[in-house]
């Protein structure tokens, strides 16, 4: 699949136009990999959000055996990373052959300086997740644990 088809199906990139959407697609790094290959490790520098074409990466947290949870087809990963550029705090491991395109953080900075709209779009649909999230989150506040 062309890196535009995928990018314009993630929901960072809602919304973009036609234009935009190719100016990211430039910049994607084809990537596959193979069963329990690493794209990241917990403390490692973030340098790059991945789209993932096909296949599943499970999210780990450091020194944890369980998965927190995966991410497959047509997801992103790493985009908080985007936002906050410490050290990674969770570590992304596919769990089978997996196809992604990888955007590296330096060359989007510049898709963004040059396409302003588009970082907009990109901000907007961020903050949209995190208050889905939130919202989803508020009942359990004030609920009891026994």
């Amino acid at each position: 699949m062309e890196p535009r088809d995928v990018l314009k199906n993630i929901y960072l990139f809602r919304n973009a136009t036609p234009e935009e959407l190719a100016a990211v697609a430039a910049i994607a790094e084809p990537k596959s990999h193979m069963v329990e290959e690493y794209l990241y490790r917990a403390g490692d520098a973030p340098d790059a959000i991945y789209i993932v074409e096909s296949g599943t990466i499970d999210i780990t947290l450091k020194d944890k055996d369980v998965p927190l949870g995966s991410v497959g087809s047509g997801q992103a990963l790493g985009e908080m990373a985007f936002f906050e550029r410490g050290e990674r705090l969770a570590t992304a491991v596919t769990r089978e052959p997996t196809r992604l395109l990888r955007l590296p953080f330096a060359k989007l900075d510049q898709v963004f300086a040059a396409h302003p709209k588009l970082a907009t779009t990109f901000y907007f649909q961020a903050c949209m997740l995190l208050s889905r999230h939130l919202r989803m989150l508020a009942p359990d506040l004030n609920r009891r644990y026994l």
